[in-house]
């Protein structure tokens, strides 16, 4: 019997939980406005997800970010790729905990379609220097004022929420500044 609902009714680690206790098999197919992702359950361990082009764990913990959208158990369906290695309860516990991160991120960056672009730093905010490592430096090349968020992290290589947790560093260090798409660059003070 396939079992579905509503992700602002039921979030998302409570299914999964249910479904695992269950020892259920199948996949939960999940939809939110035009994005769709999936996760295959063995005797309740999720052992395969999908969302877009992201497959395994990143897919899981990216799924587990939604708050809304609809979710569809098809009992019975199962996979041959197995991308998830990690077992539900610490599935469970990473999601929870970047969800929790993703409340803050979400503060100063509302949505992965806003759009990072550079802001000329005050020498005195800044002492006259600036240290970012790796990651960061990787970030800042591929802002160019046109792509999103989620543009950047397709281009970096990077999940999305990797992308949201850099780019609010930069953002609290006056680097960067995001806006809506459609809003005009701001031009810098």
């Amino acid at each position: 019997m396939d079992f579905q609902g509503s992700l602002t009714e039921f979030q998302l680690p409570d299914v999964v939980q249910f479904l695992s206790g269950a020892r259920k098999t199948g996949v939960l197919r999940l939809v939110e406005g035009q994005e769709t992702g999936e996760i295959f359950l063995e005797k309740g361990r999720i052992v395969h997800a999908v969302l877009g082009d992201q497959a395994g764990e990143e897919a899981v913990y990216q799924l587990f970010l939604w708050n809304q959208g609809e979710f569809l158990f098809e009992p019975g369906v199962t996979t041959d790729k197995s991308t998830v290695s990690k077992g539900n309860t610490n599935l469970l516990m990473e999601a929870a905990r970047r969800r929790d991160e993703w409340a803050v991120i979400s503060k100063q960056i509302p949505s992965v379609d806003w759009i990072p672009e550079f802001v000329i730093p005050d020498e005195n905010e800044t002492g006259g220097q600036i240290n970012l490592n790796t990651s960061e430096w990787i970030l800042l090349s591929k802002i160019d004022g046109r792509r999103s968020l989620k543009a950047i992290a397709e281009a970096a290589d990077l999940s999305i929420f990797h992308t949201g947790r850099l780019l609010y560093g930069l953002a609290s260090t006056k680097l960067i500044r995001l806006r809506k798409p459609g809003e005009e660059t701001k031009k810098s003070p």
